[in-house]
């Protein structure tokens, strides 16, 4: 059977050995590069044959090592896939069989015959170099149960799990390049980003890992562009367009497999108006191409990193030379026969430039240490060669110490992880030297051995980004938020946040707005919850003034009157009214003027504790001994209708015991209360105010707490109050001339009146200078019209009125009898004329 099959792919590179390692390499190539199943003209660059030297150097050294395979000579057959599928298809089959095809005019036969008239089956193949080639080979090991090592297929997708159990990678799966790219994404905070990537099998596997692990930690791609391998003007037009439409994507990945593809997108890039200012990640690294590219000044480049192999640049030196005289590739004559090409792809530090060349060597000492290991645990009376072909599980066997191996490799510790050996990945960034060259700096690594929060490793100090500054550029589709506003989700804008006011009163928590509390207020930042400082009434306030003033005026007024009292103690009209009741009810009057000033100093639980006790005790020493005036005159003229004999308890002595039994419960009521609920005398109360606008600052006003203890102690005074208002009532009617009732009546009626009208001012004032207020005026005109009703009328009528100064005993000096005669209710006449056995309304 005979098809057709270019020369180049029946062209067999072989060193013989007792055992054989296949290799399946890309030397040839469409006409200008470009992939042709008819063509296997074109010759690819000089990498191409370094890397089937470079498994030639590999079987070498392993040949020359004693303590691997010992006596055992290793040999390989090398094909040529010329990078197309059915090629690499044949190559496979021939490796399998042990059978060299053979060219007969302008068809290849498969099987041929054999090498040196032996069949030679090869216990695994190395290769290929793409993972297209790698798919269609791995079809044809897997069925004949042989092992393919590749050194440059880094799809995911051939893993064992997805249905390629014969399959390794001795270069690192592009899975590993896509979790570095989003590992350094979240590094740096890139959220909102473009990429770009070529129309090429590998590179859209790499894309769909980035994508997917995209979505995971919830980075936006916003916009993609897809390019061909040589990207035509439309398609650099469309990619351009689509950067300038999307301004916020700043980060660009660009996944291309070339440098001609990355060159002709920076090229577009340059060209593009308005310029576009951006940072660039790429999957791959081209040193030469990148150093005459400005426009991707400060973009960071990954690889894998790529050793340097002395022995090997020096072997292949030597062949160049002429010194290994056994030289039998059938392409080193095309490759660097009659030029100096060779020479040029050959200078000191090649290796680390070829990618591929330290999986190759690896994967022929992977092989290699696998059989080892095998044979180490074969039981073999003769020749290993014969146990190898006799035994049915050989191959299994391989293939299981191939997934277990380790040794020292080219790049350090080598052994598989998940079919695969770990990534080692190096970050670039293209930087402006200080001569003003462009040039590749290593400033982090990768390592996928590692875990997750410590896999990426990135020296910021080395960085340089665009315009030579070192801020990292920022790729987010986001409104810079002021304090005080939050990121929102952009209905209009996919992957877009904008900003969001929170309340004035709320800080910012995260992504929400949270409350402050409402006796705390936001700081400048809007970070935290700060105390709002309480503010209370101030001395130059003018309602505090007013107050002040009018407490000091009656104070004052007080004294005057006290000491008035004094000076006509003994004159009828004092007498009258009972002095020493009147004597507790002005001590109370001047307590209650002195109980104003502790409400307006800044409330504390001492100032409170006192105001309170005053307030509550000053109107207990004012209705207590009114209450017993009012009721002593009541009682006077309501029995005088039906005896002449004076009421029990309405003496001085009588009345000063009774004014003290009740003036007493007052301390009494307020010790209980202090006793049972602690604080009810001296806490604090915070108030409020509405904001004139929902943009001001709330503020908080502190005033005394008028506690339950004081609500006890006013609710007993307010009962003494309704006694008197009870008694005045009744005394309504008492005569005209002698009725000091009325004034009383007055008195208490005005003084109720406030207290009902300062409640709902108290209760309900925002404001620390309205409940001040309100509390204060409450004692000052039931002060001043007690004052001005009870007191300063006799000082008055006794001064100026001249009333009483014929007689001290006599109620009015204007009568011609010898004694006062009132009209009672039934229209009897009665006399105060000083006799014990009469009535007489004074306490003397």
């Amino acid at each position: 059977m005979g098809t057709y099959i270019p020369a180049e792919v029946c062209t067999s590179y072989v060193q013989p050995g007792d055992i054989y390692l296949g290799g399946l390499f890309s030397l040839h190539g469409g006409a200008d590069g470009e992939y042709s199943k008819e063509d296997c003209e074109g010759l690819y660059p000089v990498s191409a044959l370094q890397l089937t030297e470079a498994m030639a150097f590999a079987v070498m050294t392993i040949n020359q090592d004693d303590s691997v395979l010992p006596n055992v000579t290793l040999g390989f057959i090398i094909y040529d896939d010329c990078s197309w599928p059915e090629y690499a298809t044949w190559g496979s089959l021939s490796l399998v069989l042990g059978a060299q095809p053979s060219l007969e005019g302008d068809f290849c036969n498969i099987p041929g015959p054999t090498i040196g008239g032996d069949t030679k089956h090869v216990i695994g193949i190395v290769g290929t170099g793409e993972t297209y080639t790698t798919e269609v080979a791995i079809n044809t090991a897997q069925l004949f149960q042989r092992p393919l090592v590749s050194y440059g297929a880094t799809d995911q997708e051939l893993h064992g799990e997805h249905g390629h159990p014969y399959f390794f990678g001795t270069i690192p799966s592009d899975s590993y390049k896509a979790s570095a790219i989003v590992n350094i994404l979240l590094y740096f905070e890139w959220e909102y980003i473009a990429m770009i990537f070529s129309d090429d099998h590998e590179i859209h596997h790499l894309e769909e890992d980035i994508v997917n692990l995209l979505e995971v930690f919830g980075i936006c791609l916003y916009a993609e562009a897809e390019l061909s391998e040589d990207p035509t003007e439309d398609e650099l037009q469309q990619m351009v367009t689509m950067l300038q439409t999307h301004p916020h994507a700043k980060l660009v990945v660009v996944l291309v497999s070339s440098a001609s593809a990355f060159s002709a997108v920076m090229s577009s890039v340059q060209g593009a108006y308005p310029p576009l200012e951006r940072t660039w990640l790429s999957s791959n690294t081209w040193e030469k191409e990148l150093i005459g590219n400005a426009e991707a000044l400060g973009g960071l480049f990954i690889q894998f990193r790529k050793p340097e192999i002395m022995e090997f640049e020096e072997y292949f030196r030597s062949l160049l030379k002429g010194n290994q005289t056994n030289n039998i590739n059938p392409w080193f004559d095309e490759f660097c026969g009659g030029s100096d090409i060779c020479n040029e792809a050959s200078q000191e530090g090649f290796s680390k430039e070829l990618p591929t060349l330290a999986p190759t060597i690896d994967a022929v000492l992977a092989l290699a240490y696998a059989l080892d290991d095998t044979i180490l645990a074969l039981s073999c009376n003769s020749s290993i060669t014969d146990c190898l072909l006799r035994d049915k599980n050989i191959q299994r066997s391989i293939l299981e110490n191939l997934r277990t191996v380790e040794f020292l490799g080219t790049r350090g510790e080598f052994f598989f992880e998940h079919d695969f050996v770990p990534a080692q990945v190096i970050v670039k960034n293209l930087q402006r030297s200080n001569e003003g060259n462009l040039e590749l700096v290593e400033v982090g690594t990768w390592s996928s051995t590692k875990p997750y929060w410590e896999q990426l490793e990135i020296n910021s100090s080395l960085l340089q980004w665009a315009g030579g500054t070192g801020d990292v550029p920022i790729s987010v589709c986001r409104d810079e938020c002021n304090p005080g506003y939050i990121e929102v989700i952009d209905s209009t804008k996919r992957c877009c946040w904008k900003c969001q006011a929170c309340r004035v009163d709320d800080i910012v928590v995260g992504t929400e707005c949270v409350s402050c509390e409402q006796n705390e207020w936001p700081n400048i930042n809007f970070t935290m919850c700060e105390k709002l400082i309480g503010r209370t009434v101030t001395w130059h306030d003018p309602a505090v003034v007013f107050i002040s003033f009018m407490t000091s005026l009656g104070l004052l007024l007080s004294i005057v009157t006290s000491c008035g009292m004094i000076r006509y103690r003994n004159h009828a009209l004092i007498k009258a009214s009972s002095r020493e009741l009147s004597a507790v009810n002005i001590f109370g009057l001047i307590l209650a003027f002195v109980s104003v000033f502790p409400l307006l100093l800044p409330p504390s639980v001492s100032i409170c504790g006192v105001a309170q006790s005053l307030y509550a005790l000053s109107f207990t020493l004012m209705y207590a001994p009114l209450f017993l005036k009012v009721n002593r005159i009541y009682r006077i003229f309501e029995s005088s209708s039906k005896t002449v004999k004076r009421p029990k308890f309405t003496g001085p002595t009588a009345q000063l015991v009774i004014v003290a039994v009740l003036v007493s419960i007052q301390p009494i009521l307020m010790f209980i209360t202090a006793l049972s609920i602690p604080g009810t005398w001296s806490t604090v109360r915070e108030l409020f105010p509405s904001p004139s606008s929902n943009i001001h600052r709330r503020t908080v006003e502190v005033v005394c707490n008028l506690g339950f203890g004081f609500v006890v102690s006013m609710g007993y005074n307010f009962l003494l109050l309704l006694a008197c208002c009870f008694f005045a009532y009744k005394a309504r009617k008492v005569p005209g001339n002698f009725n000091e009732a009325r004034f009383y009546v007055a008195s208490v009626y005005t003084t109720l009146l406030f207290i009902l009208a300062a409640l709902p001012m108290y209760f309900t004032g925002g404001t620390a200078i309205i409940v001040v207020t309100s509390v204060s005026l409450v004692l000052l005109v039931n002060g001043y019209v007690t004052l001005g009703c009870v007191y300063i009328s006799k000082i008055y009528a006794i001064i100026f009125k001249k009333v009483g100064e014929q007689d001290g005993n006599t109620m009015m000096q204007n009568r011609e009898r010898p004694s006062s005669i009132f009209q009672s209710r039934e229209g009897r006449s009665f006399g105060f004329s000083g006799e014990d056995n009469k009535v007489h309304p004074s306490g003397s």
